[in-house]
């Protein structure tokens, strides 16, 4: 991928911030409901799931839930399973759920706790029609390549070690190398989403939107613009391709 998809300083900058504040949530208590509060908020939200690879073949461990400013760490372990607040959140429309690799949560979640996921926003999926091939990639793989982020800055202990039950976070306790790198999949997750929807994807939308955007101030004859600002005015709109498709890609 090209240079234009790293990771810009401000980014790195809230990325941290948004670090700092993950809450780990281990039973129903006043945590687990301002969390539900904050995610209901949301028009969209991230959302990890571990284990989850071979989706109905695992035993869930941890639901990951990143919101623009905050992201929740459930531990469905200790928590006992999911709660009917938090299930109805996650099979409603809204907010939206970006997720990577959906076809395996939703395999596991339905299976495993009868929930039917909607609202689905899948990065995989994004990162498919992007790149305009359908090569394997994990969410993890697909982080470390669009931002051009070293895989030192996506790991922890863990996730290299021998045992298996850690490394799937099916181990207890969790560490807060795990916590950190579990929020962070899921902060990275919705800024991957954003850069390619908007950075690739929708480019030439963007592009569009941006000459639409400056129709009428381009023109300093006050008077014709007041004409051409008439509810039936076209005025504009011949910026706008309605036959658009999408043809920009990733190298």
């Amino acid at each position: 991928m090209s240079s234009e998809y790293i990771t810009s300083p401000h980014e790195l900058q809230s990325l941290e911030k948004k670090l700092k504040r993950i809450t780990f949530i281990q039973q129903t208590d006043q945590s687990y409901h301002l969390a539900l509060d904050d995610i209901r908020d949301q028009a969209e939200v991230s959302v990890v799931v571990e284990p989850s690879f071979y989706g109905r073949h695992c035993k869930l461990s941890v639901i990951v839930i990143a919101t623009a400013n905050n992201t929740y760490v459930f531990d469905v372990k200790a928590l006992g399973g999911i709660f009917k607040p938090l299930a109805a959140l996650l099979e409603s429309e809204y907010p939206r759920k970006i997720m990577h690799y959906s076809h395996r949560i939703c395999d596991l979640l339905f299976h495993k706790d009868k929930l039917q996921m909607n609202g689905i926003c899948d990065t995989f999926v994004a990162l498919c029609v992007a790149r305009q091939d359908r090569k394997y990639c994990t969410l993890r793989d697909a982080i470390l390549q669009t931002f051009n982020m070293p895989l030192s800055e996506l790991t922890c202990d863990e996730i290299n070690g021998d045992s298996e039950s850690a490394r799937n976070f099916t181990a207890r306790p969790l560490s807060k190398g795990q916590l950190q790198y579990l929020g962070k999949l899921a902060v990275l997750q919705q800024k991957l989403h954003d850069r390619l929807i908007y950075g690739n994807i929708n480019l030439e939308l963007q592009q569009m939107s941006v000459k639409f955007s400056g129709e009428f101030k381009k023109n300093n004859n006050s008077a014709l613009v007041a004409l051409n600002m008439n509810p039936c005015s076209k005025t504009g709109f011949d910026c706008i391709d309605q036959n658009y498709k999408i043809s920009t890609k990733i190298d």
